[in-house]
């Protein structure tokens, strides 16, 4: 049992997430130093509660989680894309604790307002609860399926999704102010690949974002829920592709058992070299992508050595999978190398390593996604990787 105070561990934890350089304005930092966390989190412990890691609150019967108290430097990064002004109005969409809509309270301060929606009656009563325990009561917590936001507040300067979402739903793109931002964690892949994007509105039905944050929610629930397609290659070993794309699972068990066929690529990257959509790029050049996870508790002597880097990053045909795999060539320097099983290895290995060397060659890029409201009319001028959804056109393409 610790005997730090709440105060002590939230001056740590404040402490820890700007040593990540996650901190970009005062703002921000002010809010985390002033929100206790502790009365939004009453069955766990202080340490827990102030600690940096996810703290997840409900599961489903399989052991999955349903909601959770993200991880705060995380948290905090979203909070730096929202961008959230005194005297904005915003719209939170997944209460969850009750901690993110106490952040955006603070930030939009006194002459603000902040609503909050969960699907969970529970969740949302419990929320409500702690924020008005912790003195936010004029926080509006609504109980109600996210994807038709609240029409009674809008429009708002901010929607702010705490779940991953597959779309952007109707409700939010009605019900955004002309100069609004969505901060949304995307999933801009069936295998699960998201990103949050601050995505601005520039006109009528279309929004951009000009950065990407790597990240990783519990899906969205309600009308616009939408579930990955798994296939279970071996006791432990799983690999998520697209809903539409076609994979013979049979034949990819096979291949997940057959000797592998590895090479290295010669192409070196750094620690603190910005290669974290390495993955999304291979998604737009057209790969057909797939993450590969490796449970190693359970497979203890594994052939498969996908790198956690980017999550299980993957190709496939249908029939053989090749992923990138990472060697140290140095404490600070990694060289990138190519794994692959099944009837098609040495071609498919070929082609990831074909594709890292044409990704390096382009140089590590910044994406924009371009979102358009489904029902405007087609844009011909924003060219690039496209992702169509029921509510929303996106497209992907990148900038040095």
């Amino acid at each position: 049992m610790t005997s730090r105070t709440p105060e002590q561990l939230r001056d740590d934890l404040v402490a820890d997430i700007r040593r990540w350089g996650t901190f970009r304005t005062a703002q921000v930092e002010a809010a985390f130093r002033t929100v206790p966390r502790h009365l939004f989190l009453p069955d766990v412990d202080l340490e827990t509660a102030y600690g940096p890691q996810v703290v997840v609150t409900r599961r489903a019967p399989d052991g999955t989680a349903l909601s959770s108290a993200s991880q705060p430097s995380l948290v905090a990064a979203m909070l730096e894309q929202a961008d959230v002004q005194p005297g904005h109005r915003v719209l939170e969409i997944g209460t969850a604790t009750g901690i993110n809509a106490a952040l955006l309270a603070e930030l939009t301060g006194p002459t603000g307002q902040v609503t909050t929606i969960e699907i969970d009656e529970d969740l949302a009563a419990g929320a409500r609860t702690a924020l008005t325990t912790a003195g936010y009561e004029r926080v509006d917590v609504i109980d109600g399926d996210g994807a038709a936001g609240h029409p009674g507040g809008a429009p708002y300067d901010r929607i702010v999704i705490t779940a991953g979402a597959w779309d952007l739903a109707r409700g939010w793109w009605n019900q955004l102010a002309p100069a609004g931002r969505i901060v949304v964690p995307l999933r801009l892949h069936g295998s699960g690949l998201t990103r949050s994007l601050p995505l601005d509105a520039v006109e009528p039905g279309r929004l951009v974002s000009r950065s990407a944050l790597v990240c990783g929610f519990v899906p969205l629930r309600g009308t616009d829920a939408h579930s990955g397609h798994v296939l279970t290659l071996a006791d432990g070993v799983t690999l998520r592709v697209d809903d539409h794309d076609p994979a013979d699972e049979t034949a990819l068990r096979a291949a997940a058992a057959s000797p592998p066929h590895s090479l290295w690529t010669g192409l070196t990257i750094h620690d603190d070299e910005p290669t974290a959509h390495l993955d999304l790029w291979l998604v737009t050049a057209g790969a057909r992508f797939g993450r590969l996870a490796v449970d190693t508790t359970i497979c203890h002597d594994s052939q498969l050595t996908p790198t956690r880097r980017w999550a299980g990053a993957t190709i496939h045909d249908g029939t053989t999978i090749a992923y990138i795999t990472l060697r140290p060539l140095t404490p600070d320097t990694d060289e990138l190398g190519v794994t692959a099983h099944g009837p098609h290895a040495a071609t498919l290995a070929a082609h990831l390593t074909d594709l890292l060397h044409h990704w390096r060659k382009e140089g590590p890029a910044e994406p924009v996604v371009t979102a358009h409201a489904a029902d405007t009319p087609e844009d011909q001028t924003v060219a690039g990787h496209r992702i169509d959804r029921p509510n929303s056109r996106l497209t992907v393409r990148w900038q040095l």
